[in-house]
């Protein structure tokens, strides 16, 4: 694999301190599920979470009341970064195993009266022979680009 990594930076219009609230406390404010239904559609989730711990938890509940788990938590140092396991696989379902899944790093810079977010996410050789692909997905628009899009949203909309 050429390139293993795809990164991302925007700024948000808040504090850094709050911008870090706004991703771990409500993600439920920035979250689209990647996962997809055996038909091919889109999973809309109820309810999302992340257990802001070392092991936690991030999860979307779908409205049949099915926990779906999308990242463990593997470390966390507020209100400077959030590091996570993706449990999401290159076609769209839940991986179990977080030392099977690829990495993403959130990290939070106060940048004047803004927050600089940078996201990492990288070790997509994990999801195996779709990592290349995968990659490339996370990349475009309905990727990490549309989840920042709306983080940046939510953060100009939270008193």
């Amino acid at each position: 694999m050429l390139n293993d990594i795809c990164q991302f930076e925007c700024f948000l219009p808040t504090s850094r301190e709050k911008a870090f609230q706004l991703v771990v406390d409500h993600p439920e404010k920035w979250w689209i599920s990647p996962f997809l239904e055996e038909g091919g559609q889109a999973v809309i989730a109820s309810a999302v979470g992340i257990e802001p711990h070392p092991g936690g938890v991030c999860y979307e509940m779908d409205p049949a009341g099915r926990r779906r788990i999308w990242g463990t938590v593997l470390s966390i140092e507020p209100p400077l970064y959030i590091r996570i396991a993706w449990q999401v696989s290159p076609n769209r379902v839940p991986i179990g195993d977080p030392a099977a899944s690829s990495r993403v790093m959130m990290e939070f810079r106060a940048s004047g009266s803004s927050a600089r977010l940078v996201v990492t996410h990288s070790e997509f050789v994990r999801h195996g022979e779709g990592a290349d692909g995968y990659r490339s997905f996370m990349g475009e628009p309905m990727g990490w680009p549309k989840l920042l899009a709306n983080l940046s949203h939510a953060a100009r909309e939270r008193p």
